[in-house]
């Protein structure tokens, strides 16, 4: 008899991550300093399904790689800004917006979408995704 344990690992890890289905963009790098993020991504959540976001920052003076910096929600724990209704139909997208301000100054952001759901057959379906860096 074989016994297995199941170890959960928080999303906001540096890497990995116990949810199977995510997104995780390319490091971004900017020409000026922003303090601010405004992202938005056009979805198809059903009721079953979520989807967070989360974001890590780095700037010229930190001496760490991008993949060495810890995740971090949006809004605290990775939902949009508002709630959003979950969708009716497979056909159905809707805007789902996140934003986080006065964050300390950086020159490069890097994003991760997070997808789960309780019924395989209506996963989160992703359309697109827009966002701005502000120095605000």
């Amino acid at each position: 008899m074989s016994i297995y344990k199941i170890t959960f690992v928080e999303e906001t890890t540096n890497v990995g991550g116990s949810v199977a289905n995510k997104y995780i963009t390319k490091p971004i790098i900017l020409a000026n300093e922003s303090t601010a993020l405004d992202i938005r991504i056009t979805a198809n959540v059903a009721s079953t399904a979520a989807v967070k976001m989360f974001y890590r920052l780095s700037n010229a003076d930190d001496a760490r790689k991008m993949g060495d910096l810890a995740w971090e929600p949006f809004n605290s724990d990775g939902t949009p800004d508002t709630a959003v209704e979950p969708t009716e139909n497979r056909y159905q997208f809707k805007e789902h917006k996140y934003t986080a301000s006065g964050l300390t100054s950086f020159t490069a952001f890097q994003l991760k979408i997070v997808m789960k759901g309780t019924n395989s057959s209506y996963p989160p379906i992703i359309r697109d995704m827009r966002g701005i860096a502000l120095a605000i």
